[in-house]
């Protein structure tokens, strides 16, 4: 039987989902969408479960804020002229016209899209999506490349790689070593967009945030706190 416990740090309040196992030991999960998960031995009493839950409070912190962080956060677009579009970490405006062609290029400081129906902001935002994608694929692929050679000389192999526009992360990596990456990562600098992928390429060797993995983080990109901020600077 599962329960809902609260726990406060500082002026935070943490809701943990709490069931009983035979385990020996209380373990803790943060999941991506920020649930938090408690898994507790049935003999534990209320005092201790508490107690050893309130221990771990700063790193549910860091793992919640972790994943906060970890959230595309751009704002919804409405498709017209005059609005701010991220493209590698610059601003440009976009202008739209009325052609006979339906396509987008960027030139100087502006997105130019020409389309045949200026007034129909869905269509705008197929043909600004597809470039996007078009553009993020053939990027984050030349990136990916340029990391994994360092982590096949460690024995670090994936699967597959997947581009896609997602609403909750930048990137993932499954146990079987499938890699995912959010086509919105062209909005961010090179330098942002390089962290989430060392980032997944870490995840290979050390699937979880633990000091394992953060020891191969900082090894690789020492600065990787810097480069996360200004990722998520850029794109509030």
């Amino acid at each position: 039987m599962n329960e809902r416990v609260e726990i406060l740090y500082g002026k935070r309040i943490f809701q943990i989902e709490l069931s009983y196992t035979n385990n020996k030991r209380l373990s803790l999960t943060v999941h991506p969408d920020k649930r938090i998960i408690a898994k507790t031995p049935r003999q534990y009493s209320q005092e201790l479960i508490y107690k050893r839950l309130e221990r771990k409070a700063p790193w549910i912190a860091r793992q919640v804020d972790f994943f906060d962080q970890y959230h595309p956060q751009q704002p919804p677009r409405k498709y017209v002229s005059g609005e701010t579009h991220y493209y590698l970490g610059r601003q440009y405006r976009l202008k739209v016209h009325k052609s006979e062609l339906n396509q987008v290029r960027l030139i100087g400081r502006y997105f130019i899209v020409q389309t045949s129906d200026p007034a129909n902001r869905n269509h705008i935002k197929q043909l600004m999506q597809k470039w996007f994608t078009l553009h993020a694929k053939s990027l984050l692929t030349k990136r990916l490349e340029l990391y994994c050679p360092a982590f096949k000389r460690w024995g670090a192999r994936y699967d597959q790689i997947q581009f896609r526009l997602m609403q909750k992360r930048w990137g993932s990596c499954s146990k079987t070593g499938s890699i995912v990456l959010n086509t919105e990562l062209v909005n961010a600098p090179i330098h942002s967009i390089d962290y989430v992928i060392v980032h997944e390429l870490c995840h290979l060797i050390a699937p979880n945030h633990d000091k394992k993995f953060y020891r191969l983080l900082n090894s690789i990109l020492p600065d990787w706190e810097q480069r996360k901020n200004r990722l998520e600077k850029v794109l509030l």
